[in-house]
C-alpha cells in the first residue's frame, strides 16, 4: 500500500523509544492485547460448550456439537489472535483505507470502490446457500463476540500506534459481506491478465506487435509437459482420456496504431493498478508470467509410494508477509453427522470460515493459481457520460460514492461502467480530461473498461465449505463446481490411495480477440458470449503415470479447444518436479519434503555454456567468470555461483531493455524474462541486444553478456567482498518479513516492531524453492512459500507442514513469528488432526461457554 505519511507518526516515536528501552509502560502496552487463550470463557450466541485446544505454535483447534458453533468460535479464536489484519482487509475491500490512514489512501479507494469488491458481495451474499449464509452469519457473530466492549488498544498495538496519531476509532461489528468481499481481493491479487494485457498493449503501441510478441513467449509444450497431457472436449464433457482436439486461434482487433493512440489511458490504469496493496502477491509482476513465483502442488498415488498410500504436497507462493496471509487451525464436530459434518484441519484465511487447504478424515486438496485469462481490457470510446456501441453512444452507467478520509472532509467519486464493466481510466482525473479536441490530435478519446468474472456474483464461499466435507473424487468435484472466482487448479488425494486433478473456475468465452490485449468495446463482435460449461474443464483421476504437477504451467495441450490462458509459468519449476517424481523409487515422506528445497536452477543450464564462452581479458572480471566452472546450478544459500549468476541475469536484463522499455515496464525478473532470454540468447543479433543510446555501434549479444558480467563483478565486490570465496548467495538473498500496514510505514523504529528478518535464503525466481525477487530493487525476497505442507493420507497424523509466520497478528507474541525459523531453515512440524494426536500436543486448554 501507499506509505503512511511521516508526519503523524511522529508521536508515536515516544512508544516505540518506550517499547525499545522495555519500560513497563511500553511492555503493558504491547500485551494489553494478547488475547486469553485458556480457562474458561462466557461467549453470547452459543448454543453449547467448545473447546479449543493449542499446542506449541499456539494452533487452535476447535471441538463444537454443532456447525453454527464450530464456526462461531473459529470467529472469535480468529478475531484473538488477528483482528487488526482482519479490520484492515475488509476496509481494503470495500474501499475504506483512508478512514484509518488518511488521504495517502484515496487512490487506492478510488480504485476499489470503482472495482466495486463490496457492491458484488453484497449481491453474492443473497445467492449463496442456506447453511453457508448461517455458517457466515455464525462466524461474524463470534468476531463481533470478541471485539464488543473492546477498544481498538484492547485489540492489537497497531491501534494504538494509530490513536497517537489522531485516531478515533472504535471498530465496527463484523459482517457476512465482510468475509465474502476478503474473496474479491483474493480473486484480483490472483488474477493474471490485467497487468499483462496493459503492459503489453503498451509496449505495443510503442514498440510494434512483433517486438511486443517477443516478449511474451508461447509456452514451450516441446520442453516442459503441461498439467494434463491427455483429454479434450468430446460432446458436451470433458473426456480425461481423448487424445485429439481441434484448437482454433481468434484474431485480435486493435492495430497498433489505436493501441499507440491510446497509450495515455493505458499508462494511467497500469499506474493506478500498481496502487493498490497486493496482499496475496508481489506488487512486482502480475503473476507467474510476469516476475512473481507462483506455487507448487503435486500428488503422487499409494501406487508411487514406499507406504502404498497416496501423499500430497502443496507450497502456495505468495508475497511474503506476517502476519502470514494464511491461519492454521482445526475444525471438529465431536461427533460426526449430516448435522455436523466437519471434521478438517488446515490453512484458513482470517476473514472467512472454514478450511482453505488441507485435509479432512477421507481427502486431502492443494491449490495453485491456473492463470486462466478472466480479466480483459476493452477500449472505449466515451464522450462526456456516454459510450459508442457500434455507431450510437448510449449513456454510461453511473453511481456516486462518498468516502470519508481521516483528518480531512470527505470525497465524493463518480463511478461509470460501460455494458463491459467499470471504466478503470476514471480513477486517474487526469485521463477524464482527454479529448480529441486537446493539442496533440493523435490522441483519442479512450476509456479503458474491465470485463472479469470475479464482477459477476458466485458461490466461492459455497464451494469452500463444500470441499471441507467431500469425502470422494466425485464429491470433491461437485463442489469444485461451484467455484466462480479465483480460478484455480485444484489437486485431489485420498485415503484409498487415489490422487485426482480439476481445473475449476469461471472462464469467458470469447466472440473475437484472444484477450491477450485489448477489444474494441465500440464492436459488438467483441465481447463474451457465455463461459464454458463446468462439465467441459479439464479434470483427471488416478491418471497413467501415477502422479500429478499443477505448479502454474499450462493446464492442457494445444488440443484443448477453448483458449484458457498465456501468463503461464514457462515449466521450469514443474518440470523439475516432473523429473522428480518420475525418476525417484517408491517415494516416502522424507523423499516429498526435499522437493520443497529443491534450488536448482533449470534456466542456468541454457545460460551458462555461453557466458563461460564470453572472451574476457580482465583478470579481475574472470574471477567471477570462474565460479561458475563446474556448478551443478544449485542455488544454495551459501553459494557463490549462484550469487555471481544472480547478478549477472540482473545486468543483462538492465543492459538489454532498459534502453527501450518504459521505466514502470523494466523487466521485473523471473519466470517469464528467463523466458526471454532462453530464446534471446540464441540470436547473437537481435536488435534486443542493441543499446539505442550508443549511436556510434550496434551491439550484439557477446558485448551484452560481456559487459554485464564485468558490471555484476562490480556491484558484487561493492555488496559483499572482493575475495569469491566470500560470496554467498544468501547474503544478498535474504528474507525480510513485512507487516502490509505500519510495517511499510517508512518510519523505521515503527518498521522495526512490526517487521522480522533479515533471514538467509537460497532458491530464487523460477526453482521450486521459489525465492523470488523484483529485479528493478534488489535481491531481497517479495514472493516465497507462504506455507508448505505435505500430507500423508495412509497416516494422516504423520502430515507436515510449517507457516510463514506464526498464528498470531499480535508483535511480539511469542506465536507472531515462531515459525519463521523452521520455514527459513527448511523445516517441517508435526500436523496432527485426530483427537487423541491433537490432545497428546496440546499446550492450553480453553473452554467457551454460552452466556453473556
Amino acid at each position: 500500500m501507499r506509505r503512511i505519511p511521516r508526519w503523524p507518526i511522529f508521536t508515536a516515536i515516544v512508544l516505540v523509544l518506550a517499547l525499545g528501552g522495555l519500560s513497563s509502560v511500553g511492555i503493558a502496552t504491547v500485551r494489553t492485547s494478547f488475547p486469553q487463550t485458556s480457562g474458561r470463557l462466557m461467549v453470547p450466541g452459543l448454543k453449547g460448550q467448545v473447546e479449543v485446544l493449542r499446542d506449541s505454535f499456539g494452533v487452535p483447534n476447535i471441538y463444537a456439537d454443532n456447525p453454527e458453533d464450530l464456526f462461531l468460535a473459529q470467529g472469535y479464536v480468529q478475531a484473538q489472535d488477528r483482528f487488526f489484519e482482519m479490520d484492515f482487509r475488509r476496509h481494503l475491500a470495500a474501499g475504506r483505507l483512508s478512514e484509518l490512514f488518511g488521504k495517502s489512501q484515496l487512490e487506492t479507494d478510488a480504485y476499489v470502490r470503482t472495482l466495486g469488491w463490496r457492491r458484488v458481495a453484497e449481491q453474492e451474499l443473497a445467492l449463496l446457500a442456506p447453511s453457508t449464509r448461517r455458517y457466515l452469519d455464525a462466524y461474524a457473530a463470534g468476531v463481533n463476540a470478541y471485539i464488543e466492549g473492546r477498544t481498538g488498544s484492547d485489540l492489537s498495538l497497531e491501534y494504538s500506534l494509530l490513536r497517537l496519531q489522531g485516531l478515533q476509532y472504535r471498530p465496527e461489528p463484523w459482517t457476512a459481506v465482510d468475509s465474502v468481499a476478503w474473496l474479491k481481493v483474493m480473486a484480483w491479487d490472483l488474477a493474471s491478465n490485467l497487468d499483462e494485457e496493459s503492459e503489453r498493449a503498451i509496449i505495443t503501441g510503442k514498440l510494434g506487435a512483433a517486438r511486443a510478441a517477443s516478449l511474451y513467449p508461447r509456452y514451450p509444450l516441446d520442453d516442459f509437459a503441461p498439467i494434463l497431457r491427455r483429454g479434450d472436449v468430446v460432446g458436451k464433457a470433458f473426456d480425461p482420456s481423448a487424445s485429439k482436439g481441434s484448437a482454433t486461434p481468434l484474431p485480435d482487433g486493435l492495430s497498433d496504431d489505436q493501441l499507440r493512440r491510446a497509450s495515455t489511458a493505458l499508462e494511467g490504469v497500469a499506474k493506478i493498478n500498481r496502487t493498490i496493496p497486493h496482499v496475496l502477491r508481489s506488487g512486482s509482476g502480475a503473476g507467474a508470467g510476469a516476475g512473481a513465483t507462483g506455487s507448487n502442488s503435486w500428488a503422487m498415488a499409494g501406487s508411487g509410494t514406499a507406504s502404498g498410500h497416496a501423499i500430497l504436497s502443496n507450497d502456495p507462493h505468495l508475497s511474503t508477509s506476517i502476519p502470514s496471509i494464511f491461519a492454521q487451525v482445526g475444525l471438529h464436530c465431536r461427533v460426526l453427522s449430516k448435522a455436523c459434518p466437519f471434521d478438517v484441519s488446515g490453512f484458513s484465511l482470517a476473514s472467512l470460515p472454514g478450511v482453505v487447504i488441507g485435509k479432512n478424515t477421507k481427502i486431502a486438496w492443494g491449490l495453485t493459481t491456473s492463470y486462466v485469462d478472466a480479466q480483459d481490457l476493452f477500449l472505449e470510446d466515451v464522450r462526456g457520460d456516454t459510450v459508442r456501441e457500434g455507431n450510437s453512444y448510449v449513456p454510461l452507467r453511473v453511481i456516486t460514492e462518498q468516502i470519508r478520509v481521516r483528518d480531512d472532509q470527505p470525497r465524493t467519486i463518480r463511478i461509470r461502467s460501460s455494458r463491459h464493466g467499470p471504466l478503470l481510466s476514471d480513477v486517474d482525473q487526469r485521463l477524464q480530461e482527454v479529448s480529441a479536441s486537446k493539442s496533440d490530435p493523435s490522441v483519442a478519446p479512450y476509456g479503458v473498461s474491465l470485463s472479469w468474472t470475479a464482477l459477476q456474483p458466485g458461490h466461492t464461499v459455497d464451494a469452500l465449505l463444500a470441499i471441507n466435507q467431500a469425502q470422494n473424487f466425485e464429491e470433491f468435484r461437485a463442489a469444485a463446481a461451484l467455484v466462480s472466482a479465483p480460478s484455480q487448479n485444484f489437486l485431489y488425494a485420498d485415503t484409498e490411495g487415489n490422487i485426482g486433478y480439476q481445473l475449476a473456475g469461471t472462464v469467458p468465452l470469447r466472440l473475437k480477440g484472444t484477450g491477450t490485449k485489448p477489444s474494441p468495446g465500440w464492436d459488438s463482435s467483441y465481447g463474451w458470449r457465455g463461459t464454458v460449461p463446468f462439465a467441459k474443464l479439464p479434470y483427471v483421476e488416478n491418471p497413467p503415470s501415477g502422479f500429478l504437477v499443477a505448479a502454474n504451467q499450462q493446464v492442457i495441450g494445444a488440443q484443448y479447444p477453448y483458449p484458457l490462458g498465456s501468463a503461464y509459468s514457462y515449466g521450469w519449476r514443474s518440470q523439475e518436479i516432473i523429473d522428480k517424481l518420475r525418476d525417484a523409487p517408491p517415494i516416502t515422506m522424507d523423499d516429498g519434503e526435499q522437493i520443497f528445497y529443491d534450488d536448482t536452477i533449470r534456466f542456468a543450464a541454457d545460460l551458462v555454456p555461453i557466458l563461460l564462452k564470453i572472451k574476457v581479458s580482465d583478470p579481475w572480471v574472470v574471477e567471477g567468470q570462474r565460479t561458475l566452472v563446474g556448478w551443478d546450478y544449485s542455488a544454495t544459500a551459501d553459494s557463490a555461483a549462484a550469487a555471481y549468476f544472480n547478478v549477472v541475469c540482473h545486468n543483462i536484463l538492465k543492459l538489454t531493455f532498459r534502453d527501450e522499455l518504459p521505466q514502470d515496464l523494466w523487466p521485473s525478473g523471473g519466470d517469464r524474462w528467463y523466458a526471454v532470454l532462453s530464446i534471446l540468447i540464441k540470436q547473437t543479433k537481435n536488435p534486443w541486444w542493441d543499446d539505442v543510446n550508443t549511436t556510434d555501434k550496434i551491439e550484439t549479444r557477446d558485448d551484452i553478456l560481456l559487459a554485464a558480467m564485468t558490471n555484476a563483478r562490480k556491484e558484487i565486490t561493492s555488496l559483499m567482498a572482493r575475495d569469491t570465496d566470500q560470496w554467498q548467495w544468501g547474503k544478498l538473498h535474504t528474507v525480510r518479513l513485512q507487516n502490509p500496514t505500519l510495517g511499510t510505514s517508512g518510519i523505521t523504529p515503527i518498521e522495526n516492531l512490526f517487521n522480522r528478518g533479515h533471514y538467509p535464503v537460497g532458491g530464487g525466481p523460477a526453482v521450486v524453492n521459489a525465492m523470488g525477487y523484483d529485479d528493478r530493487t534488489g535481491y531481497t525476497v517479495t514472493d516465497g512459500p507462504a506455507m508448505r505442507m505435505l500430507i500423508d493420507l495412509g497416516d494422516l497424523d504423520a502430515s507436515r507442514w510449517v507457516n510463514q509466520s506464526g498464528v498470531s497478528g499480535h508483535a511480539f507474541h511469542r506465536h507472531y513469528d515462531d515459525q519463521t525459523k523452521l520455514w527459513a531453515n527448511q523445516q517441517l512440524w508435526p500436523f496432527v488432526s485426530s483427537q487423541g494426536a491433537v490432545e497428546a500436543r496440546t499446550e492450553t486448554r480453553q473452554e467457551l461457554l454460552p452466556g453473556s
